[in-house]
């Protein structure tokens, strides 16, 4: 998975992370805190990438390798991807943070996120941030990942995490064909009173669904609810109307139709539980 930079210089290969810092005009040092060197990131980000303009100064090879690497949370492996989506040398926002190891670091992810771009094409990594705060808290507890920290940008990140190994069985596959799917197509309203629940505000819908897994005896819902578990579907609301009621639909997401090819597991990612933990001290 990618990482944070703020905090974790040592972990990045200098030489990529001159790259970066020349596009953003910054320059990092060891001897700032933390703190420092996020804030510097997140402020020069805000000011030198639009990713409308990113993307329009890619040449068709640099963009397809970059919207690769999303598919793939974010990271790769240079022996587990394909020669043609690792034209990235030109791309500063993609870190080669080891030889042979590359990623777009979770700064400019979620940055990235707040682009209506990734939001509209249904990338996990920009609709997660969307979600309001109670559903990402539950959908913590049902995914039992035992992570206890409660800021919001850790249960991004810790969700975009646990959403990847979730996913990685599936190999992009599922039986719901639908890009979107209504919940009363699946649940119609006052006939499962656990999903009435939400409908009527009572319980999150991630709560209401891990409260399903337990009941549900149809096969292919119990498949839908594991594509929901594992991030491949999506809770998102539809655009609100004048004077109709809000109405919620289920996405399939990029990276969950997008087989994930990445077998490394660093040991980083093993040792990631204090990782974060400067930005809100």
């Amino acid at each position: 998975m990618p990482f944070l930079i703020s905090g974790n210089l040592d972990l990045v290969d200098r030489h990529s992370l001159k790259k970066m810092e020349k596009f953003l005009g910054i320059i990092l040092s060891p001897g700032q805190f933390p703190v420092e060197q996020y804030n510097l990131l997140r402020h020069a980000l805000h000011r030198n990438l639009d990713p409308d303009a990113l993307i329009r100064k890619m040449n068709r090879q640099e963009l397809l390798s970059f919207i690769y690497i999303l598919t793939q949370f974010g990271d790769v492996v240079r022996g587990e991807t394909p020669v043609e989506y690792l034209d990235i040398e030109k791309v500063p926002l993609v870190l080669e943070w080891q030889k042979g190891q590359y990623m777009i670091p979770y700064e400019v992810l979620d940055h990235l996120s707040a682009s209506r771009i990734f939001r509209n094409q249904n990338y996990l990594f920009a609709l997660i941030p969307s979600l309001p705060a109670k559903e990402k808290k539950a959908w913590i507890e049902w995914i039992g990942s035992g992570y206890g920290k409660t800021f919001p940008r850790e249960i991004n990140h810790e969700l975009y995490f646990q959403c990847r190994h979730l996913q990685k069985p599936f190999q992009g596959k599922s039986l719901l064909r639908e890009e979107t799917i209504q919940l009363t197509q699946l649940w119609p309203m006052g006939k499962n009173e656990i999903v009435d629940w939400f409908h009527k505000g009572i319980t999150p819908f991630y709560s209401a669904m891990k409260e399903l897994s337990r009941t549900e005896k149809d096969p292919f819902l119990l498949h839908v609810l594991d594509l929901i578990r594992s991030g491949k579907l999506i809770l998102k609301k539809n655009p609100e109307e004048f004077r109709k009621k809000e109405e919620y639909i289920l996405v399939a997401t990029v990276e969950g139709n997008t087989p994930q090819l990445r077998d490394t597991v660093f040991s980083w990612e093993q040792e990631r539980e204090n990782k974060e933990d400067f930005l809100f001290q």
